[in-house]
């Protein structure tokens, strides 16, 4: 057992330092952190810390192939932040796509299966179309038009943007539950931090945000209501995922929208919502890796897709419900957590919007309907697998392998820390948003709201703090009585009475969820998409013969064809010299 620990602790000291190294690499060489590359000093950050937690769940459950995860882990943080620092070379492209196939060694704890295949494919496949953008970004020169507008393309890729989402579902359906909270915790945002750092700054033609804006608010809008409806607790966090992200979206697309507007108002608006997206990041990244490290867990633990199915499984951890629930009382929008922060400064920036003139205003409203639907059904979608899979009591015949003391130690670490982060930053907002980065966009209305937030965050604290204490204290008085479970006043306290998922979204699945979820549970939306992009790519077998011997007439289409494309690349080629 000592010899276990201590190659345990071996390994996490490797991981690490991969993840670590970067940002003190940055730091050290970096004279702009707290200026333009202050979004690369966030992202590092991030890693860092999610990093370590990420690999604690690693050691908390991983069966097998310890050796090689360890190496994956230790492969992709350093080159997720050769990603970061790489900058405007072919060392990002390069770096991206190492960073992408480490994942294999990452997943190799994992029994490989259909899921498993599908997932590794998937991400490598967004990968791999995000890094061609990204090569062409770094081939074409500064302050190139279209190199940003191909720069803009491989982020929304990669970033899971309305419309080019398709991929995430897939990889979260497969994925080890500590790849995917570093997935979505780190390399996910990680396209909206370059997007910050070299397209943000530039003066694009406002029409790409006007683009940009309904496709982010039906992204919110889509993810929502999906996550709120689907059955897979996994992908029902993947569209969560989707939702979140595309909130983020929208808040560096308001940022651009108005950065360079004449108008004080709009520019208010513009510096509030560059805060926002801050706020709503570490949100994203905290609460959603917490989300996926504790349902994703509980999720692997027995054979079944259906959340249903997984009624009361995580009782059977013995685990304290309140610490597997944080994650849940961030998206919860409870005060003190960091989704409180996030949500409520939102909520708060549209009372300020509802205060413009209708004519610089009415851009922005009519989206908000779609926005607040899709936030709310996407927070209820955390609450109601939280219901289901932490405190509803398990059916008898559903078992799970105990977990020991000395595993259970490492999954403690990883959530804890977590945790941490979700319940301290709201007390620190108001030095946060002192930093030189920051201090500039936040006005004095802004300063006083998250002096608020931090004063009410701090007192609801304090107030869950007490009762733990006296839970704590009473606990002996409590173990003399009998413990009580939901009943239907006849004293019956059996499993059949917990409550299953789809209780909550089952009342509108008639009037709203058939238009977004097929009989068998999956979107809708995502299988027109596949189906456009197939038919697509398909496009090429309707001018060929139906049998498999080649005609005569099939050579000359062919010519055709090809003589079509041809003249069309020459036309664009002289265009582009005009």
């Amino acid at each position: 057992m000592f010899e276990e620990n201590k190659i345990s602790i071996l390994r996490s000291i490797l991981v690490g330092i991969s993840a670590l190294l970067p940002l003190i690499f940055l730091v050290i060489v970096n004279d702009d952190i707290m200026s333009v590359d202050f979004p690369i000093l966030v992202g590092l950050s991030i890693q860092a810390f999610i990093g370590f937690a990420s690999f604690m769940l690693v050691l908390s459950y991983e069966p097998k192939e310890k050796n090689k995860v360890t190496l994956g882990y230790a492969i992709f943080w350093s080159a997720l932040g050769v990603c970061y620092l790489a900058g405007k070379s072919l060392l990002l492209p390069i770096a991206l796509e190492i960073t992408s196939f480490s994942t294999i060694l990452i997943y190799s704890g994992t029994d490989f299966g259909k899921k498993q295949i599908e997932s590794l494919g998937s991400l490598l496949l967004a990968s791999g179309i995000s890094a061609l953008f990204l090569s062409a970004w770094v081939m074409l020169p500064d302050g190139d038009s279209i190199g940003i507008l191909l720069l803009l393309f491989g982020l929304l890729i990669k970033s899971g943007f309305s419309g080019f989402h398709i991929w995430l579902p897939k990889v979260n359906e497969g994925g080890p539950s500590h790849a995917l909270g570093a997935f979505a915790g780190v390399l996910e945002i990680f396209p909206l931090l370059l997007f910050y750092r070299y397209v943000l700054p530039n003066q694009m033609d406002p029409i790409v945000y006007q683009i940009l804006f309904p496709l982010a608010a039906l992204g919110i809008f889509f993810g929502g209501i999906t996550s709120f409806f689907h059955k897979n607790p996994k992908i029902s966090l993947a569209y969560s995922s989707i939702e979140s992200l595309n909130f983020l979206w929208l808040c560096l697309i308001i940022t651009g929208m108005f950065q360079f507007s004449g108008d004080i108002e709009l520019m208010n608006l513009s510096n509030s919502f560059r805060i926002l997206f801050f706020l709503s990041l570490f949100h994203h990244s905290f609460s959603k890796t917490f989300q996926l490290f504790s349902i994703g867990m509980v999720s692997r633990l027995v054979p079944f897709d259906s959340s249903d199915s997984l009624k009361g499984i995580g009782r059977l951890l013995g685990m304290s419900p309140i610490l597997l629930g944080a994650g849940t009382f961030s998206y919860a929008v409870i005060p003190g957590t960091l989704g409180f922060v996030s949500e409520a400064t939102y909520f708060y920036l549209n009372v300020r919007i509802l205060d413009l003139p209708i004519g610089r205003s009415v851009f922005l409203l009519p989206s908000m309907i779609f926005i607040f639907f899709g936030i709310v059904l996407g927070g209820f979608t955390h609450l109601k697998l939280y219901f289901t899979m932490f405190l509803s009591l398990p059916s008898n015949k559903m078992s799970v392998l105990p977990i020991d003391n000395e595993r259970k130690k490492w999954l403690y670490i990883s959530l804890f820390s977590l945790s941490i982060m979700i319940f301290a930053f709201p007390l620190l907002l108001p030095f946060f948003i002192q930093l030189p980065m920051l201090k500039p966009f936040a006005d004095a209305s802004l300063e006083k709201w998250f002096i608020n937030l931090s004063f009410v965050s701090f007192l609801s604290l304090a107030v869950i703090t007490l009762f733990i204490i006296f839970d704590k204290l009473s606990y002996r008085k409590q173990m003399s009585l009998k413990r009580k479970g939901w009943d239907c006043g006849g004293g019956y306290d059996g499993h059949e009475l917990s409550i299953p998922s789809t209780v909550f979204s089952e009342p509108l699945k008639n009037s709203l969820g058939r238009y977004f979820i097929n009989k068998n549970g999956d979107s809708k939306v995502d299988h027109y998409i596949l189906l456009l992009v197939t038919s697509f790519f398909k496009f090429g077998t309707r001018f060929i013969s139906s049998t498999n011997q080649t005609k005569d007439e099939d050579i000359s289409r062919y010519l055709a064809i090809s003589s079509i494309f041809l003249i069309f690349i020459f036309s664009l080629l002289i265009l582009g010299d005009f």
